[in-house]
C-alpha cells in the first residue's frame, strides 16, 4: 500500500455510493462488492467506518465521525462542510498527474483564507496592495485568525509528532509546505509568526510574491494541494498537481459555465 492509501485510511473514507441521489435506495449488495473492490487495490486497508445516506446529505454525520478533511466534486456539499466547521475542498478530474513519492506524503497549503482567515484579503480587495503591506506591517505581531483548514494541518502535526517522537524527524513521511502569494519580506513574516502563535510548524514556507504557483508545485511534487483561488487550482492542476479549491472567503464569486462551473476570482493572492 503507498503512503497516500495509508493517509486516507487514517482519515474518515467516506464513499460516495449511496448519496447519488438518482439511485434512490441503497443496493446494500452493490454496495459490498464496491467496498471490497477498493479493499482489494489496498491490501493492507482496513476500512471499517462508512455512511449509506441514501441519497441524503452526509454532512451531519461528518462532525459525529471526528472527520479531519472532507473531500468532495460537489462544490455545495463542500461549503456546507464548511460552515459546520468542517476541512473541506472540492476535487476536480485531471487529465494530468504528476508522479508523487510511495514513501513520503506532501500537503501543500495556500494561506489566506486556507489556513488563515481572509482578514488581510478583505483588506486587499477594499484598499489595495500598498494598504494591504500597510495592514500586514502594522499587524505583524498580531496571529491572524484561523482559516477553514487549520484543523487538518493540526492533525497532520500529530501525525508528524508521532515519527519525531520515534526520532524520525528529518526522515518523517510526512511533509507540509506553505505555499503563498505573499512576499517573504513585506507580509511573510505575519504568517509564519501566527503558525508559531498556534504551535504548529510547517516543513517548507515558499513565499512567492505574486508569482505563478504552478512551476513551484511542480518541484515539490505534493500529493495534494489546496488554494482558495481557482485560477491558482487551475494553475496547478496544469503542471499535473492535485489541486482542490476551498470555497471560503471574501475571493469567492459563483460562475455557472462549463468545466468552471466553480468559484473563481481572476486576482492572484
Amino acid at each position: 500500500m503507498t503512503l497516500w492509501g495509508f493517509f486516507t485510511s487514517f482519515f474518515l473514507i467516506y464513499l460516495l455510493y449511496s448519496h447519488n441521489p438518482r439511485r434512490g435506495s441503497i443496493d446494500t449488495f452493490q454496495f459490498h462488492d464496491t467496498l471490497n473492490f477498493v479493499i482489494l487495490l489496498f491490501a493492507e486497508l482496513f476500512i471499517e467506518r462508512f455512511c449509506m445516506t441514501g441519497g441524503n446529505s452526509p454532512i451531519g454525520y461528518l462532525k459525529a465521525y471526528h472527520t479531519n478533511l472532507y473531500l468532495s466534486a460537489d462544490p455545495i456539499k463542500v461549503r456546507e462542510a464548511l460552515e459546520e466547521g468542517i476541512a473541506a475542498a472540492t476535487m476536480f478530474t485531471q487529465e494530468k498527474i504528476t508522479e508523487v513519492s510511495e514513501t513520503q506524503l506532501r500537503v501543500a497549503f495556500d494561506g489566506d483564507a486556507v489556513l488563515f482567515s481572509d482578514e488581510s484579503e478583505q483588506i486587499y480587495k477594499a484598499h489595495g496592495l500598498d494598504k494591504f503591506f500597510e495592514h500586514e506591517k502594522a499587524h505583524e505581531n498580531k496571529p491572524l485568525d484561523h482559516g477553514p483548514l487549520k484543523g487538518f494541518l493540526e492533525a497532520l502535526g500529530k501525525l508528524q509528532k508521532k515519527f519525531y517522537g520515534k526520532g524520525q524527524r528529518m526522515d518523517c513521511p510526512i511533509r507540509t509546505y506553505l505555499v503563498t502569494a505573499r512576499s517573504a519580506a513585506s507580509s511573510g513574516t505575519r504568517a509564519l509568526k501566527t503558525l508559531r502563535s498556534w504551535g504548529l510548524e510547517i516543513d517548507e514556507a515558499l513565499f512567492l510574491a505574486g508569482a505563478p504557483k504552478g512551476p513551484m508545485l511542480e518541484k515539490i511534487r505534493p500529493h495534494i494541494f489546496f488554494d482558495d483561488q481557482m485560477f491558482h487550482v487551475e494553475g496547478a492542476a496544469e503542471m499535473g498537481t492535485v489541486a482542490c479549491h476551498v470555497p471560503y472567503g471574501i475571493a469567492q464569486r459563483i460562475t455557472k459555465t462549463g468545466i468552471k462551473d466553480r468559484e473563481t476570482s481572476s486576482e492572484t493572492k
